[in-house]
């Protein structure tokens, strides 16, 4: 989640720097609600579950992330929300500046 490594397979997107507000369904950790934070996404032990925006858009996109990784076709922009997240598994939730 911090590095933006949406396919949970090692490759980050974000760049060092960028701020991000996470929290956990279990309330280990709670969310800072910087209102200049919207929700990104929400994750599970695999990388993404969904994906409302990309952190860094120019390192990628929603569409390409739907084409590199098959999990995520369907889950990205708008229908992505916390409670959709936390509908398919998620665990850990981040937002970030859009």
């Amino acid at each position: 989640m911090v590095r933006a490594d949406y396919g949970g397979e090692g490759e980050g997107t974000t760049r060092n720097g960028m701020s991000i507000d996470f929290h956990d369904s279990y309330g280990i950790q709670k969310p800072d609600n910087d209102e200049e934070h919207v929700f990104e996404a929400g994750w599970d032990a695999d990388g993404a579950v969904c994906v409302h925006h990309v952190r860094v858009k120019e390192n990628v996109t929603l569409a390409q992330l739907e084409q590199r990784y098959p999990r995520l076709k369907g889950r990205t922009g708008a229908i992505c929300t916390e409670e959709f997240a936390r509908a398919h598994g998620a665990t850990l939730f981040n937002k970030s500046r859009q």
